[in-house]
């Protein structure tokens, strides 16, 4: 499921839900990376560019490789993101 596509003027992904490691749900693009911690931070355009060695996204939160997943219906509707208008991939 996505979103919209990636916002940013060199990008042409989706942005995703994906579920980190410590169980929190993050929006993502699932082509340039950009990772918006909260639907406020996806609003005000104000994202994060994790990297090694600790992929750190906020306090507790990180996108280390191998330890998240893209997220399902029911955690989005979890997290609380489930009025959003999401779209199936194709």
């Amino acid at each position: 499921m996505w979103l919209v596509e990636c916002p940013s003027f060199w990008d042409q992904g989706l942005v995703r839900p994906l579920v980190t490691e410590s169980g929190t749900v993050v929006l993502q693009c699932d082509s340039c990376q950009a990772v918006w911690p909260t639907l406020a931070d996806f609003e005000e355009m104000e994202w994060v560019e994790p990297d090694e060695p600790d992929w750190l996204v906020g306090a507790g939160v990180h996108v280390r490789p191998g330890t998240v997943r893209w997220a399902s219906r029911p955690d989005v509707e979890a997290a609380g993101l489930g009025e959003l208008k999401w779209r199936a991939l194709p």
